[in-house]
């Protein structure tokens, strides 16, 4: 038993190296064949990066599902229809993101400055329209700059999604939400979509390095609701529109244990 189980996580170790190599290597192919050239000629360069991104981030879930065959993704039709709209998500494991920019190209996020600063991977997320996060980064009219162009890109189809747990859910139970994304909703006069993942966490859990390549697994991507409050009358209430937020994930976190 016990070597089975040490077989068991040198084939979790040799995956994760490959999925992993692919999404470093990968995007440095991508940066010299396309993301230098969308640099250069590109007309709209933000929503060229970003479509290169959806391309990228496509062909490692593609990889994901050759290398770990025992994981299914069950994806709703209506999750890629998804448009102009601010998207609310629960949040459950680093692959999170990288998931939803593979399901729509035309994606914005908000990131911790502190990535900005990385070489290369803060040059890609700059060029992707991507908004630093931190307090000084987002004061006076850094503020009013991010929160005119996330309109623009959203009056142009485009989507910008948002964790407002703001972290990773280690037992899967909502944390407290932060309200800044629904001011920017507000702001925008943009509708908000429900998105609900399933059990990412269990192909990668948080705090650890290998992928879950050996248990059967289905990660499910659903819209669970949308709200378009009337953000001009008396009666709206930022607090109000988080909690019904709230409540709607909370409701189908019950309804998927109620399942088990």
């Amino acid at each position: 038993m016990p070597e089975k189980r040490s077989i068991h996580h040198l084939i979790d170790l040799f995956i994760t190296l490959l999925l992993w190599s692919y999404f470093l290597f990968g995007s440095i192919v991508f940066f010299f064949l396309f993301y230098i050239p969308a640099y250069i000629f590109a007309e709209n360069r933000v929503t060229a990066f970003q479509n290169l991104n959806h391309l990228h981030m496509k062909n490692f879930f593609t990889l994901t599902r050759w290398l770990v065959p025992h994981t299914e993704f069950a994806i709703q039709k209506e999750v890629r229809k998804i448009n102009s709209s601010v998207i609310v998500c629960n949040h459950l494991s680093y692959l999170d993101p990288i998931l939803l920019i593979s399901l729509l190209p035309r994606l914005r996020t908000i990131v911790k400055s502190t990535f900005f600063k990385v070489p290369f991977f803060g040059w890609l997320l700059k060029n992707s329209g991507y908004v630093p996060s931190a307090p000084s980064e987002m004061l006076g009219p850094a503020m009013i700059n991010n929160l005119e162009s996330i309109k623009e890109h959203l009056a142009a189809g485009g989507n910008l999604f948002v964790f407002p747990e703001g972290t990773r859910s280690r037992k899967g139970n909502m944390m407290p939400f932060n309200k800044g994304v629904f001011s920017i909703a507000r702001y925008c006069d943009a509708p908000l979509k429900l998105i609900f993942i399933k059990d990412t966490n269990k192909l990668f859990p948080p705090g650890s390095f290998s992928f879950n390549t050996r248990d059967f697994n289905k990660i499910k991507v659903e819209l669970i609701g949308s709200l378009e409050p009337d953000y001009q009358g008396n009666n709206f209430s930022i607090s109000a529109v988080a909690d019904q937020a709230r409540k709607m994930y909370e409701a189908r976190i019950t309804a998927e244990k109620d399942k088990t």
